[in-house]
Parts: C-alpha cells; sequence; structure tokens
C-alpha cells in the first residue's frame, strides 16, 4: 500500500514537473534539423524563420534583437497572440506577444508583404499544413521593436490550438547563424536560391504531391517551383504580366500554355478559384517574357499560369494551374516612420492611381493638433525639389479606413489622381514650408526596398557609422554614468544617458554631427526627471527642453555633446525619459532606473 501511495506521488510530481517545463531552445542550425518542425511541404515555418533571420539586428553584448519594423503596427500580418493554450508557460517572455505567419491575406491583407518563397506553397496548395506554422516574438515592454525572445510553433493538424511539442524558442544565436550563413540580397530570386539552401540543410522534403498540380508528370520541386509570375507596374497605371522560368520541359509537355490575371476579391484563400478578369488571359510561347495589360492596378491581382496537354483537354478537360503573388497594393514595402511623432507614411495602388496611407497610433490622440498644418506631396519622380509636386494633401483631410484598422492604429488613406509608374514617390513635410521632410517612400518600384535588412532606410542605421547597433552605440564610456551607455533615441542619430554630478542626477544628450537640423525637430521635446521608473509620464520631479541643454566641449569624433545637471537627488530607482513634444504620450526613450554602487 506504501509502495502504491510513493509511485503515485512520484507519477504526480512527474506531471506536475512537466506542466512548468520551459520551452526547448534551440540554439543553433544544427539543433535545428534535429528537430521535425516544418520539414516538409506545403509547411512553411522554416522558410518563415529564415525571412525573419533577415529582418533582426542582435547586440551581441546585450543578447538583444532589434526589429527594421514595429509589429504591432500589423506589418507582414504581425497580430497579437493571446497564448490561450499556455504554450509559453514557464518560458521567460515579455507582455506583449505578436505572432506573424497566418498566409490568409483577407483576414491580414499585410501578410501579402512576405516574400514569394514564403508564400509560395500556400498559393498553390489546399492541404491544411500550408498554414500552419506561425513566428511569436516577445516584445520588450518599453519598446515597440526591441525583441525579448523569438518562439516558433504550429498549429496541430486539422486544429484551432497550438502544439506545445511543436514549439521552440530561437536563440539569438541561431538568428545571426542564418544571417551569416545565407546572407540576404537586394534580389528576390537570390534570396529565394538562398533560402532553398538553408531548407536543404535543414533537410525540407520539397517533392511532396501538390493537390493543384497532381496530374504533372513531372516532380514539383524539380519543374515548378522555379517559375516567376509576378505584377508589375507599366508607366500609365497598368499591370505588367512578368514571367520567367518556364521550363522547356514545360513546354514541350504542354500544348497551350496560358497566363491569366486573376482578381481576388478575398484572396486566393478558400478553395473556390478567383475570378479571371476580362480579356486578360494570355497564350505564351517562350519560357521567360514581359506583356503590357490593359488591367488597371489594384490590390489582389494574381498571376494564373494555366496548362493544357492537349486540344482535347483544352476544349472539355481541366487544366493545371501554378499560381503566383498576390499583389498587395503596397508593392510589399511596409510604411516608413514619420519622424519625432507615432505615425507612418505608406504608398499605395488603387484603380491605376496613387494613394497615400497615414498610420495613426491610437496613443498619438492629439495628432490632428500636431499635424494640423502637414501634408503629403506626390511627386513623379524622387528627383523633384519638394516644392515640385504634381498634387498634395493635408494629413487631417486623410479619410479613416475603418476597414483596415489595426489593433494599435487607425490608417487613414488619401486617393490621388496621379498614375502610379516606376519611380513615384510620396512625402510628409511637416508645415507649408518645404524644408522639413518627415518621411518619403522609396519611388515605386525602385531597386532599394525598405522591408530587407539589407537596406536600412526605413528605422535602421547605416552599419559603417558609430551606431554598432540599432539601440545601442559605442563611445568613450564615464564611470559618472554608472557604466550604462547611452541608449538611442528612437528614429534619430541622437543618444540620451543618465549621470550624476555632485551628488546630482543630470542627463547627456549625445546629438550626431550630421544630425543638423535636431533643433528644430525636437524644439518642443523635453527631458523629465524621474524619483521612480513606476512614476507616469506626467509626474516627473523636473524637466528641460532639449533644445536648453548645454553643449560641452570637445565631444567625439561623431558626436556632439550636451549636457543638463537637474536638481534632483540621484538615488536607486531614479530614470530620465525623452518626450518628443509637450505631451505626454510621445516619448522616444527611457534610460534604465539608476542603480546603487
Amino acid at each position: 500500500m506504501g509502495a502504491m501511495k510513493l509511485c503515485f506521488l512520484v507519477f504526480c510530481l512527474s506531471l506536475a514537473l512537466l506542466a512548468v517545463s520551459p520551452v526547448k531552445r534551440l540554439n543553433n542550425i544544427d539543433d535545428l534539423t534535429n528537430t521535425e518542425y516544418g520539414k516538409s511541404k506545403p509547411r512553411h515555418g522554416l522558410q518563415l524563420l529564415f525571412w525573419f533571420a533577415q529582418q533582426v539586428n542582435i547586440d551581441q553584448n546585450n543578447n538583444k534583437i532589434l526589429l527594421n519594423f514595429y509589429p504591432n503596427s500589423g506589418a507582414f500580418g504581425f497580430h497579437r497572440f493571446g497564448d490561450r493554450e499556455g504554450i509559453l508557460e514557464g518560458s521567460e517572455h515579455g507582455q506583449y506577444n505578436y505572432e506573424v505567419g497566418n498566409l490568409n491575406s483577407r483576414r491580414y491583407p499585410a501578410a501579402a508583404a512576405l516574400p514569394a518563397y514564403v508564400r509560395m506553397h500556400y498559393s498553390n496548395n489546399h492541404g491544411q499544413e500550408r498554414n500552419m506554422d506561425r513566428l511569436i516574438v516577445s516584445l520588450d515592454e518599453t519598446t515597440t521593436n526591441r525583441i525579448q525572445n523569438v518562439f516558433i510553433t504550429a498549429h496541430i493538424q486539422g486544429n484551432l490550438d497550438f502544439n506545445s511539442d511543436d514549439t521552440y524558442e530561437i536563440n539569438p544565436d541561431l538568428l545571426s547563424q542564418i544571417r551569416q550563413t545565407y546572407p540576404c540580397t537586394d534580389n528576390e530570386q537570390e534570396n529565394k536560391n538562398r533560402c532553398n539552401q538553408f531548407l536543404e540543410r535543414i533537410g525540407y522534403n520539397s517533392c511532396r504531391s501538390n493537390s493543384r498540380m497532381k496530374r504533372s508528370p513531372y516532380s514539383q520541386c524539380n519543374t515548378f517551383d522555379s517559375i516567376k509570375l509576378e505584377i508589375k507596374t507599366t508607366t500609365q497605371g497598368y499591370s505588367k504580366l512578368k514571367w520567367e522560368n518556364i521550363t522547356p520541359g514545360i513546354m514541350k509537355t504542354y500544348k497551350y500554355v496560358y497566363i491569366d490575371i486573376c482578381q481576388n476579391t478575398h484572396s486566393s484563400d478558400t478553395n473556390e478559384d478567383p475570378t479571371r478578369v476580362r480579356k486578360t488571359y494570355f497564350l505564351i510561347s517562350g519560357s521567360s517574357g514581359v506583356f503590357d495589360t490593359s488591367v488597371s492596378l489594384n490590390a489582389g491581382l494574381q498571376p494564373r499560369l494555366r496548362l493544357y496537354t492537349s486540344y482535347l483537354n483544352y476544349r472539355f478537360g481541366h487544366p493545371d494551374f501554378w499560381y503566383g503573388p498576390e499583389f498587395d497594393g503596397a508593392n510589399r514595402v511596409i510604411p516608413i516612420r514619420i519622424k519625432g511623432v507615432g505615425a507612418s507614411l505608406q504608398l499605395y495602388a488603387e484603380y491605376g492611381k496613387a494613394c497615400a496611407r497615414l498610420y495613426i497610433k491610437k496613443t498619438f490622440s492629439n495628432w490632428k493638433d500636431v499635424l494640423k498644418h502637414s501634408w503629403v506631396g506626390f511627386y513623379k519622380s524622387s528627383q523633384h525639389e519638394n516644392n515640385d509636386y504634381y498634387t498634395f494633401q493635408y494629413a487631417v483631410k486623410f479619410a479613416l479606413i475603418d476597414k483596415t484598422t489595426t489593433e494599435d492604429y487607425d490608417i487613414y488613406q488619401y486617393d490621388s489622381k496621379l498614375t502610379i509608374a516606376p519611380g513615384v514617390q510620396i512625402r510628409f513635410l511637416l508645415d507649408k514650408k518645404y524644408d522639413k521632410v518627415l518621411a518619403q517612400t522609396t519611388p515605386w518600384e525602385s531597386d532599394v526596398k525598405v522591408t530587407s535588412i539589407c537596406n536600412k532606410d526605413n528605422i535602421q542605421p547605416d552599419p559603417s557609422s558609430p551606431w554598432s547597433f540599432p539601440e545601442f552605440f559605442y563611445e568613450p564610456g564615464y564611470y559618472d554614468a554608472n557604466n550604462v551607455i547611452p541608449i538611442k533615441i528612437r528614429w534619430y542619430d541622437a543618444g540620451l544617458q543618465l549621470f550624476t554630478k555632485d551628488g546630482k542626477a543630470c542627463a547627456r544628450l549625445y546629438i550626431k554631427k550630421t544630425f543638423k537640423d535636431w533643433k528644430d525637430i525636437f524644439w518642443k521635446s523635453w527631458v523629465g526627471f524621474y524619483t521612480s521608473s513606476q512614476g507616469k509620464n506626467s509626474n516627473y520631479y523636473i524637466y528641460q527642453y532639449a533644445v536648453n541643454f548645454e553643449k560641452m566641449e570637445g565631444g567625439t569624433e561623431n558626436f556632439d555633446i550636451y549636457q543638463y545637471k537637474s536638481k534632483l537627488t540621484i538615488a536607486p530607482g531614479v530614470q530620465i525619459r525623452f518626450m518628443i513634444d509637450k505631451g505626454y504620450e510621445n516619448k522616444l526613450v527611457q534610460t534604465e532606473p539608476w542603480k546603487s554602487g
């Protein structure tokens, strides 16, 4: 009897230990190879991890991960992760978790901005596994793009619940290893090739049968996966159809090869075929080519390869299909931050015309007062001067788009009469003058993409600059700062540091010498001194405007240094915060609380 009780207690203890066991951690590519996560077509979890590794910058000294975009803006389809199954229980994660990887662009339109190699099998397969993988980030509570933890997980097949046995935490070293071993480029096809090399090393099975192509006499992995179909833009705002790598084997096997342009009202997320735009199907004879159509450029357009083995099959049979990526309206370029405010700007295309979208953070409640004189200019070319716009509209006159409002942002749009074409650009100007451009988009269909870590025009600084990592920079240290390095002021070439002098709390501003107009940008900005990090932004002990800081002699090679000495006695818990304007909502950065010793 006693032995039975002992066994029962041991069993209960084992269950308890199992319930609180931490999520399995993958430290390198070899660890990932030894799992079965996402290893067969049409799963996309490994492709998603490869893409994510290209989007981060990692501070090796502090083991911090920083994204070059903001998940809470909904970019790439990021949205809140509720963890109702408790799959992250027992792991160290932040207060706010966001997931990405749901490729249903009817529900998450921004997911269409994910690269084609992530979405490819979703468009060309109806199996349940095509959309079961996810990546989760845990955000640092004090920022919106600094990551505490990264996880990969997946739904249980045929179930909406997430599978704890298929959930792993990703060590930052693994992300660095992927980036260094398979670095990205500005060429989308090259990135796909490098992703395929990564998948091959992990042991991904890309030859699994495909329901849409089941009649193909060739192996899917060798024949169709290399095909490239895409929608580009003509100079008149119409759709340009482009195709590549339709192999000689396909041209020989299929007597009739057509490419359709389809309009997806709800994307290709159901088992129903999208509607073909009238008179937009083309019989092709070459493996690669370009064709200008009369279809106005619009979100939801998708190229579809239609193949018939014979004339009889053409007249009475069913074709084999292969789908290209869906055009998402923003040309897969995420919104760019508007300097100094909780808002972003995006160039968008609707019915062949250039449109502008403003993403306004919901906490930026007084944005119409702050931006009452701000306007967005539409330019035919990025080479045009600020006053040489085609048309413009004031920010406060943009229309709210209710159907696309995200959890943390409201989205406003203005539709111009400018024809969308390669080179078109929009710019956000602070006031009625022409010298304060707070944001400008990359030219439409430019070779430079802000969605890639390879180009850091969106948020990240030039890696050759003294900002070694986006959150931190390394200049000669100061013992009076408790050996804490300055922290970067978000979006700007500036840093903030708490230090002490004569027993008082002091603040240093590091202004990069190339940041010439910092006093114009920061003319309403101020630094608040707080006795505790728990205090509200309005509960400061004392404050000072940034432009009133005293410039110190010397500085550094790349930075001018400005200081302010407060009357607050330095003590454990003291903190300083940098606020962009006279309100209390727009805090750009805060230092770590002062520690004793």
